[in-house]
């Protein structure tokens, strides 16, 4: 057992020092150094996104689930100068409203409060979830807490973890009742015991939103210690197959599709066999197991309560007399005073955890018996948007209130439901899940009952309408999608609902039926179909726009070649001869920059770019030597030494083809897997590699030494090596094992007086 505070998620030191670095990049952005697109790039895998509203939103890591209440309160500090917190499906909190300039000195607080948004978006490892009560779940095969959180910091603390083909999300159930929605995630775990031995069995390749799908089994069982070996081999699968040109299809479950399970399935087996010879990369945290003392200090309060003492919102736990109790903040939103609170009551009434449920809910654990009422008395002195237990369980995403892949105001339609239905549980509906959009943010698509927002025209007019979803279920090996039974308008889902209540029935057919009467439009329509839950307005799409979520190093690469392709298109188009060649020098400008982030290097001239490119690119051969040619021409038109480039248009299209497969060949490394075109340029300063050639990162910390490294071994050919002298330590251990997880030749480690001496092979 460890002390409690050991027992959450620690944060990798390379992630402390990424926050820390952070508020430089936002130094550069308010300057003006960084355009909007390489800013974005950049803030949200820091979990940083824009809202609506031009402010942003931070999404703090809550791993598993679990914070304490002293990161609680530290949350809460934050929330109370800026606006409001919300608690995600994802088991995260999210700070709302937050000026962008803020977003250091928010980094910094959370970073000293044990906490962090890194990851919190981008094409990473986002929150790892688990079930809500494990550990005092009555149902519960064993504690997957331990678990979830030492997988997290194992697979943070990797660079590969930050430029996978889109987000990966991992889950650890604790019973068959798949409370963490393990069934669609991209790793599914749920614990079973075999033969006294803790072990789970492993699903992959779920996920929701476009082309959803469950997770198909890949493991029956495995012990508990080798989680970081599959989720490490489902990770290099994903990193080798996944879509990177296309990030509409770039998630693990349509590398499933395209392979089909069998072979999907040996992919996996390959990388787990690979991985098993070689070991692991680095050093997998032990699982810390959480302490039980807390129940000393309570014992004397509990007591086992009368059966009619108990509501859905108080749960009895594994340990005789102790109680979960559920708080439902509206929305998932919470206020700071209501933060404070719950901290204090986990703190003096409970385990001394507060958890954060896949319902957007807290969960007070161990509570005993004889707190119930002064805790029940607490929560209900926060009011009824805090905690109501009339309330009709209803999750929502933000929707178009925030949210720019938002069509429907989700929160507006919750309100609308929740008012409705308020009263007499015992014929209320199941929990109803509402997404403002397709995308399942609200998780309506392994819902009971759920919503899903769209737009229609309705007499040359945009209508609010919501799909009706229904028969979804998360349950390992029984999953599976819920249905569309019906496309209705926003206006009219509160009373589908309410005549679906006074029915009782609930079951596929009877909604249906009901859902089709209210499919077909009144006559004349009543203007009130045209506003949106919670708007005055007429329903539009204005504000909407790209989502953010996948933002990073690959969406840049993605602007600048699309960017090229527009002005090569407007070339071929263009008269007169001028226009025609300020695209064409638009297009030669705007492929040569693309690729350049790979290499760490943010050129601001035109200049820059051109010499960045050819020293890069060219020189080492990664794109034909006669792109050189077509890099001159550009720079000597700006100039005006050169009348035309009338004739670059097919070598600049050739060039855009190459730059293209070298970006959908990348990696997590942000290494190309296509063999260069040509040899490298000896004379270059990228292609010198001589045996004795050394580069001193003595009194350099982690990771930055490996990050120069990695750069210095980038202007080194396939096969040429590298010595680097290194503080003995971490730095001697951690650089070698980057490198050999980056799939280079780790040549020799020599111990030296003051220093060690590692040599590298360029293998790829």
């Amino acid at each position: 057992m460890c002390e409690l505070r050991e027992c959450v998620l620690q944060i990798p030191e390379s992630v402390r020092q990424d926050v820390t670095a952070f508020r430089e990049t936002v130094a550069r952005y308010l300057a003006g150094e960084l355009d909007e697109t390489r800013f974005k790039a950049k803030r949200v895998p820091m979990g940083i996104y824009q809202q609506r509203t031009g402010a942003y939103m931070v999404r703090v890591r809550i791993g598993a689930g679990l914070a304490l209440p002293a990161q609680i309160r530290a949350i809460a500090a934050v929330s109370r100068r800026f606006g409001s917190a919300h608690i995600t499906t994802r088991q995260d909190i999210q700070i709302h409203d937050v000026p962008i300039e803020a977003t250091p000195d928010i980094f910094d607080e959370l970073l000293a409060a044990n906490l962090t948004s890194r990851g919190g978006g981008g094409n990473t490892v986002r929150n790892i979830s688990a079930s809500p009560r494990a550990g005092v779940d009555p149902e519960q095969v064993f504690d997957v807490r331990p678990y979830a959180i030492a997988a997290t910091e194992y697979l943070l603390d990797f660079p590969t973890a930050y430029n996978l083909p889109r987000k990966f999300k991992l889950a650890f159930a604790d019973k068959a009742a798949d409370d963490a929605f393990a069934s669609v995630a991209d790793i599914g775990f749920f614990a079973h015991i075999r033969e006294s031995r803790k072990g789970f069995s492993v699903y992959a390749g779920g996920g929701l939103g476009g082309s959803p799908r469950t997770g198909v089994l890949i493991e029956e069982w495995v012990p508990v210690e080798s989680v970081p070996l599959v989720a490490e081999a489902v990770r290099r699968v994903f990193d080798k197959h996944g879509d990177r040109g296309n990030k509409h299809a770039a998630r693990l479950r349509f590398v499933l599709d395209r392979f089909g399970e069998e072979r999907f399935r040996e992919e996996y087996r390959n990388e787990k066999e690979s991985l098993t010879r070689e070991g692991v990369p680095g050093t997998p945290p032990v699982p810390r197991m959480f302490p039980s003392s807390w129940q000393d200090g309570l014992s004397e309060q509990a007591e086992t309560l009368p059966p009619d003492a108990l509501s859905p919102f108080i749960v009895p736990e594994a340990m005789n007399g102790f109680y979960s109790i559920r708080v439902n903040p509206r929305h998932g939103l919470v206020t700071s005073d209501a933060l404070e609170t719950i901290a204090r009551l986990a703190e003096e009434n409970g385990e001394g955890v507060v958890r954060t449920t896949q319902q957007q809910e807290v969960l007070l654990c161990g509570v005993p018996g004889g707190l119930v009422a002064e805790t029940l008395g607490a929560l209900c002195g926060l009011g009824k948007e805090i905690f109501d237990e009339a309330r009709p369980s209803v999750v929502a995403c933000a929707g178009a209130a925030t949210c720019k892949l938002g069509l429907c105001l989700s929160r507006g339609l919750a309100e609308a439901i929740q008012d409705c239905l308020a009263g007499d549980a015992a014929s209320a509906p199941p929990p109803i899940r509402i997404s403002g959009c397709p995308n399942s943010c609200g998780n309506h698509q392994i819902a009971t009952l759920g919503f899903a927002g769209k737009a229609r025209r309705v007499e040359e007019r945009l209508m609010p309408f919501y799909d009706v979803m229904v028969e979804g279920l998360v349950a390992e090996g029984k999953a599976r999608l819920a249905q569309r039974i019906a496309s209705i308008p926003a206006r009219v889902v509160p009373d589908f609902l309410a005549d679906a209540k006074r029915t009782g029935k609930y079951s596929k057919e009877s909604l249906q039926t009901l859902a089709t009467r209210y499919e077909t439009l009144p006559d004349p329509i009543p203007e009130d179909y045209f506003r949106d839950w919670g708007s005055d307005e007429p329903f539009s799409l204005a504000g909407r726009g790209p989502g953010e979520c996948g933002a990073g190093t690959l969406d840049i690469i993605r602007v600048d070649l699309e960017t090229a392709k527009g002005h090569l298109a407007t070339a071929r188009n263009a008269t007169p001869d001028r226009e025609r060649d300020e695209a064409l020098h638009g297009a030669v400008f705007s492929v040569a920059r693309a690729l350049l982030p790979v290499f760490g290097l943010e050129p601001k001239t035109h200049r820059e770019t051109f010499r960045d490119f050819s020293e890069r690119l060219i020189k080492p051969g990664w794109v034909d030597p006669a792109a050189q040619a077509l890099i001159d021409a550009a720079q000597d038109w700006k100039v005006g030494d050169r009348e035309t480039l009338a004739d670059a248009e097919a070598d600049l299209s050739a060039l855009i083809e190459r730059v293209e497969a070298l970006f959908v060949s990348l990696d997590g490394h942000l290494q190309f897997r296509l063999a260069p075109v040509s040899e490298s340029d000896p004379t270059s300063d990228a292609a010198k590699s001589p045996q004795d050639a050394e580069k001193d990162l003595r009194g350099v910390a982690c990771p930055l030494n490996f990050v120069k490294a990695k750069v210095a071994l980038e202007n080194v050919p396939v096969g040429g090596t590298l010595n680097f002298l290194l503080d003995h330590g971490d730095p001697a251990n951690n650089v070698p094992a980057s490198f050999r997880e980056q799939g280079q030749e780790v040549v020799a480690v020599e111990s030296e007086a003051n220093h060690v001496r590692v040599r590298v092979r360029r293998s790829k």
